[in-house]
């Protein structure tokens, strides 16, 4: 249950800072998939882990190609801490594996 609310969090995160086009967020087999309107998509039985090798299965894997690809690589870096900070009370930290894609890691 803690990987779901931390992507709920994540999910409202993106939508307040107009974050969720052409993103992923996977997690407990399964993966939001936002389009380019950033309408959302349920996918079933799916890992990060098949479509990048930074993955980490066992916490919370994003890809993106929209606005949170700008944020992580190129800032505001105000709002990129704001997703650290985030994530950060649930006891992880993001690390980058391409400029498209991160993993959530335990501090």
């Amino acid at each position: 249950m803690k990987k779901y609310a931390i992507a709920r969090k994540i999910e409202a995160f993106m939508k307040k800072n107009d974050l969720l086009t052409d993103s992923r967020i996977y997690f407990n087999k399964k993966c939001w998939d936002y389009d380019s309107s950033g309408n959302k998509t349920v996918l079933e039985d799916i890992v990060g882990s098949d479509y990048f090798h930074y993955a980490n299965d066992d916490t919370i894997s994003m890809s993106f190609e929209g606005g949170l690809s700008r944020v992580m690589n190129q800032g505001p870096w105000e709002l990129r801490e704001a997703f650290q900070d985030l994530i950060g009370e649930y006891g992880y930290y993001a690390e980058l594996g391409n400029h498209w894609n991160l993993s959530l890691y335990e501090i």
